[in-house]
């Protein structure tokens, strides 16, 4: 997960001004904005949460358990999620565990769209695109929350729309019948 970009992503999403992001000499993703930097990635979304009136924004901050539980999975997505995606074993184990915690759960937070989602969607987005359909059907409840994601186009921003499909076989047997 390149954090400079999936910064600038949610704070599109959110509708604030993302400042300067760039990386520090420590190489910690940070942000200018009127002259005051702020570091880190979970404290730069926790400033945006703060700026936005977004819905997103109000759901991630609704109950002081709601932000705490959104604050440990953008945590998770920083120090697990786009790491373990650049492992096969790792992703795939990963993508297992998402498939049964989607089982039951639309969201990863409440029962609503939060910053949490999007920082777990921008993190797996090049794995779930490296992933055929058919392998995609083998992880049905993650392909859902996924294209339920992708399909806003505040968060999608313009990138690929990834097919999740089941019917794959159609595009590989269009021919005519006489």
């Amino acid at each position: 997960m390149c954090e400079v970009e999936t910064v600038n992503k949610i704070a599109k999403c959110l509708k604030v001004p993302s400042g300067k992001i760039q990386l520090n000499d420590e190489q910690v993703v940070t942000r200018i904005l009127n002259n005051k930097s702020v570091s880190g990635f979970a404290t730069i979304l926790s400033n945006f949460v703060k700026e936005s009136q977004s819905d997103i924004a109000k759901n991630s901050c609704s109950s002081r358990e709601i932000e705490v539980q959104v604050y440990q999975w953008i945590e998770y997505a920083v120090l697990y999620v786009a790491p373990g995606s650049k492992d096969r074993h790792c992703s795939l184990q990963m993508l297992r565990d998402f498939n049964k915690l989607f089982l039951s759960k639309s969201y990863l937070v409440g029962y609503s769209l939060t910053l949490a989602d999007l920082a777990v969607f921008y993190a797996i987005y090049d794995l779930m695109k490296s992933l055929s359909p058919i392998d995609r059907e083998h992880y049905l409840n993650l392909s859902r929350w996924f294209d339920h994601l992708q399909q806003i186009p505040e968060i999608r921003q313009g990138a690929e729309l990834l097919n999740f499909t089941t019917i794959y076989l159609h595009g590989w047997a269009t021919g005519t019948h006489l």
